[in-house]
């Protein structure tokens, strides 16, 4: 039995035909350890709520088992049907008492679970209705969460994610509150959306994280690799993302670029990270930052090339200057330090640019 037959018949999306096979399936007991290992997957959520209690699930079925012999013990009606689809054909001999003892506690079951994981759901995805689930991160480390898509986000201590069993839709739809950083897997035909308060993260395969402040409603967006849109709420909710969108109501940020959304003013400011990291990409083709009198604007180009992020000399004198030196083991404040050291100049930054202030070198 497939997973994904077991998901439709307990999210109650399963036809009549489909719901008897199952049905049929876990009244088997050669497929017990089957349902077992599946309902220990599904369940393995409850074990970060605040009960503080894994979930139990040989307890569970063994109140399904008992449930099933009671039924079995008392007179049923029977009823004998073919049904026959695309070349398949079974005879099925359905008890009816005990199937109702099997969707009873089976459904029970899983009310109990969704009940768990969908107490704090998110007002943007509302549509998804039951199929919702709810991720807590109530433990002191990260907790990995993949999506059915492939997507990989690790959620961070005191966090909370929304996401559909099933991205059924055109577009992959999530919501999040606190922090997360978030791997998506690419698929240009199916974007993928993140919900953070006002603000909505647009992508179709990038790596990035995401920050908000339960207090001030801000919300920051940094990006690890490729490229993401951010947008207001208001203006993310319009059917399409048109090139006037784009420019009048959100801001578009690439690796190393960080956008923080102010709730107070409804607006973004962008900025770089902390701490840049090299484009990976770019980084195993580049041999080294070894430099071994070196003309200035080369030495720059070589780490803007690195890091994708604008670098500008701000004065001509300084393509005169020469600089040597071995910077492989510093992030590129580092190395800015020791650069503008060397050439007795400083930098800023400036938005998404940092700029090289000085004399410069005769």
């Amino acid at each position: 039995m497939e997973k994904s037959t077991l998901n439709r018949f307990f999210l109650n999306q399963s036809d009549s035909f489909e719901r008897l096979l199952v049905i049929d399936w876990m009244l088997n007991p050669i497929n017990d350890d089957t349902l077992k290992a599946w309902m220990k997957e599904n369940w393995d959520l409850l074990s970060d709520y605040s009960n503080g209690e894994e979930p139990d699930v040989e307890k569970i079925w063994f109140k399904l088992q008992e449930s099933i012999k009671k039924e079995r013990a008392t007179p049923v009606v029977s009823i004998n049907q073919t049904i026959h689809r695309k070349g398949y054909s079974k005879k099925l001999i359905t008890r009816f008492s005990v199937a109702a003892a099997v969707l009873v506690m089976a459904f029970s079951a899983y009310t109990f679970y969704k009940s768990a994981t969908s107490t704090k759901q998110d007002e943007n995805l509302v549509a998804y209705g039951k199929s919702l689930i709810t991720e807590e991160n109530n433990t002191n480390t990260n907790k990995k969460i993949k999506l059915e898509d492939g997507t990989v986000v690790l959620l961070s201590p005191k966090s909370s994610f929304y996401y559909p069993l099933h991205f059924a839709n055109a577009k992959r739809e999530v919501a999040l509150r606190g922090t997360a950083f978030f791997e998506v897997s690419k698929n240009p035909e199916k974007p993928f959306f993140v919900y953070a308060n006002n603000v909505v993260t647009k992508v179709l395969g990038t790596s990035f994280t995401i920050k908000t402040n339960p207090n001030t409603k801000e919300v920051s967006v940094s990006v690890h690799t490729g490229r993401v849109q951010v947008f207001e709420k208001n203006s993310a909710s319009q059917s399409a993302f048109n090139d006037k969108v784009l420019t009048s109501n959100g801001v578009i940020i690439t690796a190393n670029q960080e956008a923080i959304y102010s709730n107070k003013n409804n607006d973004f400011q962008t900025t770089l990270v902390p701490v840049p990291l090299p484009i990976a990409s770019v980084k195993a083709k580049i041999k080294g930052f070894d430099f071994d009198r070196t003309s200035l604007p080369d030495v720059i180009a070589l780490i803007q090339q690195a890091y994708g992020v604008e670098i500008v000399l701000e004065n001509e004198n300084f393509n005169k200057c020469i600089f040597s030196g071995e910077l492989n083991e510093e992030n590129l404040f580092e190395k800015l330090d020791i650069i503008c050291t060397a050439i007795n100049a400083s930098y800023e930054v400036s938005g998404t640019k940092v700029l090289i202030k000085g004399k410069g070198c005769k």
